[in-house]
């Protein structure tokens, strides 16, 4: 009887994955990733040699190849721009009521006064000026006697400022080396003329309002210093900008007349295309806001480039007032080209100013001058001189021997 082979029973396999072999592989991994995460955050896996690090200042990945993926990445804050330097204080002058207020309490008081008479305008030029002026020690100082309600036209209205009285106690206390005069803002308004009224800037306005400004263009002069009347500047409206410079004209042609200087200030004020500019470049160089909100008055800022203006003539002046010359002529000054009224007429042989001393007479040539009187005079040549070039005898003559001493 054959055996017969019996099948081998199977064996169970073993099985690799089970449910608690597969948490223990997710907890290994999972171990790793953290203490990877670990090294690199406390660096102590580095990339090999041959690797470069990457900069501080490159963001990395979320994957680092040498150090797993990483949790966190801290980077370094960014540079900070160094703070703006802060600009210069602003210069702070100051404006007197008086000249003894100015001089008051100082070492060296000052010598010479600056009198700024008129409006709104003229208070913010006196305050321009005055900072101007603030850093030097031997700048004249500067006495303001100015209201917002100021004009030539004034008194027409019952209660208003009247300039023409307000000169004499303004001269008396600012006993000025020269006189600013800044008017006109107010003075657009209609004038009497015996029944009638007469509106702004026509013939006959112009005439009468010329009228008043050589009344008080004259009390200034007689019994005051050289005189500056300082224009008007654009505003924002465009209407009263273009009254100003009607204005302007007016200003312009009598101050002429009264032998007053005339100062131009529109052009400092204005775009490129010749508008209304609420910024622009100040005295120190800068770009700044030159007028405030309600586009007429002026910035503390604007307030000295307005200054600045007047300033360029005030300087020229004031350094004119020269004390009188030892040893001269009584009466005699320094003579200036540009200012007509000290005896620059004589220059050209016309009659002397009104209350200038008489010129003394012209003392004539001496008759013992010789052959200098005939050159200089009739443009005679000179006489040759044996040995000079102009010699041309021939033969040619010997120079005359050295005389004896």
């Amino acid at each position: 009887m054959s055996s017969v082979s019996r099948p081998r029973p199977l064996l169970p396999r073993p099985r690799l994955w089970t449910r608690t072999g597969s948490l223990i592989a997710c907890a290994l991994l999972a171990l790793c990733a953290v203490m990877g995460s670990a090294a690199q955050a406390q660096d102590v896996l580095r990339p090999p040699g041959m690797v470069p690090r990457p900069p501080a200042n490159v963001p990395q990945s979320p994957f680092n190849l040498f150090g797993g993926w990483t949790l966190f990445n801290p980077q370094k804050p960014p540079e900070q721009a160094p703070a703006p330097k802060k600009p210069p204080p602003e210069p702070e002058g100051i404006v007197y009521d008086s000249a003894d207020a100015a001089a008051q309490g100082k070492k060296q008081p000052p010598d010479k006064f600056v009198l700024v008479l008129g409006d709104g305008l003229g208070d913010q030029l006196a305050q321009g000026l005055a900072d101007l002026y603030v850093s030097g020690r031997t700048n004249p100082g500067v006495v303001a006697r100015t209201d917002e309600d100021m004009g030539a036209l004034l008194p027409e209205q019952p209660g208003g400022p009247d300039l023409m009285t307000r000169i004499p106690d303004a001269l008396a206390a600012g006993r000025p080396s020269a006189i600013v005069l800044a008017i006109g803002s107010n003075d657009l308004r209609p004038l009497r003329d015996g029944e009638q009224m007469v509106e702004p800037l026509t013939d006959r306005w112009n005439e009468l309002y010329g009228r008043r400004l050589d009344d008080i263009l004259g009390a200034l002069r007689q019994k005051g210093g050289p005189v500056l009347v300082v224009g008007l500047a654009p505003v924002q409206n465009p209407a009263t900008s273009a009254a100003y410079e009607k204005l302007n004209d007016v200003l312009r042609a009598h101050a002429a007349r009264a032998g007053a200087t005339f100062v131009p200030v529109w052009d400092g004020f204005v775009d490129e295309d010749g508008k209304f500019a609420v910024f622009g470049a100040a005295v120190d160089g800068q770009r700044r806001r030159l007028r405030t909100s309600d586009g007429a008055k002026f910035t503390r800022a604007g307030g000295r480039k307005l200054a600045f203006f007047a300033q360029k003539d005030l300087t020229r002046l004031l350094s004119e007032q020269k004390p009188d010359v030892p040893g001269a002529p009584d009466g005699a000054q320094p003579m200036s080209l540009s200012d007509t009224p000290r005896r620059a007429s004589i220059l050209a042989g016309g009659a002397p100013a009104p209350g200038a001393p008489p010129t003394p007479a012209a003392v004539p040539a001496s008759a013992l001058a010789g052959d200098a009187l005939r050159v200089l005079k009739d443009g005679a040549p000179l006489a040759p001189v044996a040995g000079r070039a102009d010699d041309h005898s021939w033969p040619p003559r010997a120079p005359a021997p050295p005389a004896a001493p």
